[in-house]
């Protein structure tokens, strides 16, 4: 009786511990925005960097390319994924991945380009538009959960450089990429309370457990 409440407090504190709001909460795009308006054309690939406010976990991709890249900063590739264009209008659809953990402050990239950077690719321009002109590109929005936005070409050696000259590049997207993610909750303070003090008693309390039979 004493190892089956012992048990169930354990896992009590874990229920408060890690919290459930992770499945429960829906999907955020990193980028949303109008139908687009201006149509380019890159050799390389297009991308965009920018630094995470909290902990995201990404879930799905869209993408005007048959590839995306996440990048540690603006040298290191951490994932790539193949992107089936299956619609005329990708943008709007987005295609589950295997999850990518991103950790809130660190500097990341997301590019969109062909394997091999092989040709060229097809992106959108959007950008400051508060006159809604039909000649102008269409305006775009960052989520609240992404600071430091800036939009980038990617030649085919994977050098970045300014889609547009600074500072305009933070305020003009080359659409090839985008993502979707759920915002990684933190522990609570109480959660993590009863954690520790689960494992402490579990210790001191099991007969099985090496440690409790020296006490």
């Amino acid at each position: 009786m004493r190892i089956f409440a012992l048990k169930k407090f354990f896992f009590a504190a874990l229920w408060f511990g890690i919290p459930q709001a992770l499945e429960a909460q829906g999907s955020l795009n990193a980028l949303s925005f109008t139908p687009p308006s201006v149509v380019g054309y890159a050799n390389g690939g297009v991308g965009w960097t920018f630094v995470p406010t909290s902990d995201l976990l990404v879930t799905a991709i869209s993408a005007t390319a048959p590839q995306v890249s996440f990048w540690l900063g603006m040298n290191q590739v951490i994932a790539n994924y193949n992107y089936v264009n299956s619609s005329r209008d990708p943008i709007y659809v987005f295609q589950p991945v295997t999850p990518l953990f991103l950790s809130a402050g660190q500097s990341y990239s997301i590019s969109a380009q062909n394997p091999n950077f092989a040709s060229t690719i097809v992106f959108y321009v959007f950008g400051p538009n508060p006159g809604g002109s039909p000649f102008g590109p269409a305006p775009f929005s960052v989520s609240a959960y992404i600071s430091q936005f800036a939009s980038y070409s990617v030649s085919d050696t994977g050098q970045w450089s300014p889609l547009a000259t600074p500072p305009d590049n933070s305020s003009y997207l080359g659409f090839g990429p985008n993502f979707q993610f759920q915002v990684v909750p933190e522990p609570s303070w109480l959660g993590l309370l009863l954690l520790a003090a689960s494992a402490w008693y579990y210790r001191r309390a099991d007969p099985f457990s090496s440690s409790a039979q020296m006490l």
